[in-house]
């Protein structure tokens, strides 16, 4: 047998071949082990950091778990939290960790910042984590306390509050027992004599009634269907409270439900018109099916109004909250009352402890807008396309850099509903077109700001007024009064606004702008109230003649009360003293070296029980007693003079203190503006000085020792700095102390100065921080 053998039919691997081969396996198994690698890399360092964050966490709560407030003697407590002397080190699972911490008393509230810093390796920014917290100090037994029904030892004090405990719905429901029968919405079930439940939508519900006609309520009338009571609420004798009751028809009986209790002392309405430019479809049916709501949903202890006609495009809604009377100021008694309306402060000014600053703060908008895809106008929205889409509006007060309740009342707040847009740019040109086609308003802001620049969140009883967009002829009316011995309570209105009057016991003047032909003219005097109607008005004539009030004859006694003031003539000269009910007061420049005299007169009705008087004295003077005194009237003879003998005061003037030092600018500081200030109206400063880096500026300040009412006011200084962080290499927040007091790049410094008992020195650093802008 023959064999042949040809090379073009021999197969193999050749040594190139196999060399490649090599060369990618072995890169394949170097990429896997470096990625192997990295991966255990990130997860120590993340592993590190989460331990890190942990631990300064831990700091913190256990900072925080500080239950016992101690006095400035002692070594431990709340009182005493103080920074880490030295950096602790602590072992950690992938690391050894250092950890430190600052803290710093803060005033305005008072408070605790705390900063918590854990670094490891070699403390490098990447090295490093830093947690922040804000404590504050309230004791165990204020929280036992707070929690209502909490025993024996409890008070009324509520529990922790989202509105600043201004108020509280206290509406009673039950369920309606099956035995009872069958109800239906409106209907009344009473179990017992006497005991009455308005049945609600859901027929197995009711809520507590009373019969709006019970004597034992005193319930006064108010507006849109509602009574009012005022009411000792925290055992302190004073009628603080008010309680809110909704009247309901059944069966030709007029029933009043307990909605909400205004614990402050005032009701603060905030009113305005929801206005739709929206469509169903393609027809013309205005989209007013939706709910007014306040932003705490579940303890609002708000009660809002709006009943939008069918049909309607515009319709009025108003929401009643709650304010906080405590610094004021006494409202006006009308003829024949015996205390303000539910709008005004009660006299004397009393609130309840309980209540926060300002009272409620918080939002008033609309439910049910975008279930159906729509959206809500605000100014801006009509401004420009607007940075966020709401339904609210915001409430609050500034104060002292802090959050508060609005304490006033506000008018024209008006909503606008429009049609759905994709866009934001969309939504203005819509809201545009549609607050034009309807015309006649104007929106105010998705956010109500009031700046508070006095000492006290004081009650403003002054409708703000900014967005009604009023329209119509302006007329001044001017009528006559009789058988009146002192001013009425005189009002105009058109039926949509009503405005004050001036008015004195013989004659009024009234200012209104209106559309209307006609307007009604409305007084009230000696528990009498009387009106009449001015019809025909036309542009072009803005004076008309006003009709006369006639009250029923009677001649008002005239009371005169005398009293001394006890003290120096520069300080008695100081006093001013207010008289309620429209009464008058001087004091008398006869000081003979120990005392002034006052005379004070009121002309009043013989049933008025009695009057109040406040006394109050310029800034840096003190006077005792420093609140309102009430006199209780004698009635004389009708039409006669009773002379009473009123309440003696003693008045000081404080003595003027300097509080001066340096500010002290580091290396790499360069500031623009440097200020300093105390309290507004209770001191005044200088300051002088370049303001570049390693230099000293001066200041002086000169403040009072006491103030209008006290002469243990806590004072404040301020150091104010433009702006708060460097420039150039590097931004870093600048680091502001006087030693004890320290701000980290927030531009400014406050300084409690406690009381201000003598001269005192300060020296402010100002030095650039490690913490980055």
């Amino acid at each position: 047998m023959k064999f042949t053998f040809s090379a073009k039919n021999s197969t193999g691997i050749g040594l190139i071949e196999v060399l490649i081969t090599t060369v990618v396996v072995a890169v394949g198994l170097l990429s896997v082990a470096s990625l192997q690698g990295d991966l255990l890399g990130d997860s120590r360092s993340n592993k590190t950091r989460a331990e890190a964050q942990a631990l300064a966490n831990t700091k913190i709560e256990q900072l925080r778990d500080t239950i016992v407030q101690t006095d400035a003697t002692s070594t431990t407590g709340y009182t005493q939290l103080a920074s880490s002397a030295a950096n602790e080190s602590i072992a950690g699972t992938t690391e050894t960790f250092t950890r430190s911490w600052i803290v710093s008393n803060q005033t305005g509230p008072v408070r605790k910042q705390v900063s918590v810093t854990v670094c490891w390796l070699d403390c490098s920014a990447e090295n490093t984590v830093t947690v922040q917290s804000v404590i504050a100090f309230d004791g165990v037994g204020n929280s036992v306390l707070a929690a209502k029904g909490a025993g024996a030892a409890a008070t009324t004090v509520g529990g922790p509050s989202t509105n600043a405990n201004s108020s509280d719905e206290i509406t009673e429901n039950i369920n309606i027992p099956a035995s009872a029968g069958t109800f239906s919405t409106g209907g009344v079930y009473s179990p017992s004599s006497g005991v009455f439940y308005i049945v609600q939508n859901n027929i197995h519900k009711g809520s507590r009634a009373y019969l709006c006609s019970d004597d034992t309520l005193d319930l006064t009338p108010f507006e849109n269907s509602l009574y009012t009571r005022r009411a000792d609420y925290d055992g302190d004798g004073n009628n603080e409270a008010i309680y809110l009751y909704q009247k309901v028809t059944a069966d030709g009986i007029d029933y009043c439900i307990p909605r909400v209790r205004f614990n402050g002392g005032v009701i603060i309405p905030i009113r305005g018109i929801v206005h739709s430019g929206a469509t169903v479809s393609n027809s013309n049916d205005a989209l007013l099916d939706v709910n007014l709501f306040t932003f705490n949903a579940n303890e609002s202890g708000t009660y809002c109004v709006f009943n939008p006609p069918t049909g309607a495009k515009s319709a009025p809604y108003v929401c009643y909250v709650g304010g906080n009377c405590e610094n004021g100021p006494n409202g006006t008694i009308a003829s024949g009352a015996t205390e303000p309306d539910v709008t005004q402060c009660p006299d004397p000014a009393v609130a309840n402890p309980i209540v926060g600053p300002g009272g409620w703060r918080g939002k008033v908008g609309l439910l049910g807008v975008a279930a159906r895809g729509n959206n809500v106008c605000f100014a801006e929205e009509i401004a420009a396309a607007p940075a966020t889409l709401d339904t609210a509006r915001n409430y609050y007060a500034r104060h002292n850099l802090i959050n508060e309740g609005i304490n006033k009342p506000y008018d024209c707040h008006d909503f606008l509903i429009i049609n759905g847009k994709n866009t934001n740019a969309q939504v203005h040109s819509e809201c545009v077109a549609q607050a034009n086609a309807i015309g006649g308003f104007t929106l105010a802001s998705k956010n109500i700001q009031r700046t508070i620049s006095s000492t006290d969140n004081v009650f403003d009883p002054n409708i703000d007024t900014t967005f009604c967009a009023v329209t119509g002829t302006t007329y001044t009316i001017t009528g006559t009064i009789s058988n009146a011995n002192s001013a009425p309570t005189v009002t105009v209105t058109d039926g949509v606004s009503t405005n004050a009057c001036t008015a004195s016991a013989s004659s009024y003047t009234c200012s209104i702008q209106t559309s209307a032909t006609s307007v009604t003219i409305n007084g009230a005097y000696n528990a009498e109230t009387k009106n009449c109607t001015i019809s025909s008005l036309s542009s072009s004539s803005t004076s008309p003649t006003g009709c006369t009030l006639t009250f029923t004859a009677t001649t008002n006694p005239t009371y005169t009360i005398t009293g001394h003031i006890n003290g120096t003539a520069t300080a008695a000269n100081a006093v001013s003293l207010i008289l309620s009910g429209g009464g008058s007061c001087t004091v008398n420049n006869d000081n003979n070296g120990t005392y002034s005299t006052y005379t004070c007169t009121i002309t009043t009705a013989t049933t008025t029980p009695s009057v109040t008087l406040t006394p109050a004295i310029t800034t840096g003077g003190t006077v005792t007693p420093n609140t309102a005194q009430t006199i209780t009237l004698t009635a004389p003879a009708s039409g006669t003079t009773a002379t009473q003998t009123g309440p003696d005061f003693t008045a000081t003037m404080a003595t003027t203190y300097t509080i001066s030092g340096s500010i002290r600018i580091g290396n790499n500081v360069s500031l623009t503006t440097v200020t300093v200030a105390v309290d507004t109206g209770y001191g005044t400063c200088t300051l002088s000085g370049t303001h570049a880096q390693n230099t000293n500026d001066s200041y002086s300040c000169t403040v009072p020792a006491g103030t209008n009412y006290s002469p243990s006011v806590t004072n404040h200084l301020s150091i104010t700095l433009s702006s708060a962080c460097t420039t150039g290499g590097g931004s870093k927040k600048y680091q502001i102390t006087d030693g004890s007091t320290t701000s980290l790049g927030t531009g400014i410094l406050i300084i409690n100065l406690g009381v201000v008992s003598g001269n005192m020195t300060k020296t402010i650093d100002v030095t650039k921080s490690t913490t980055n802008c």
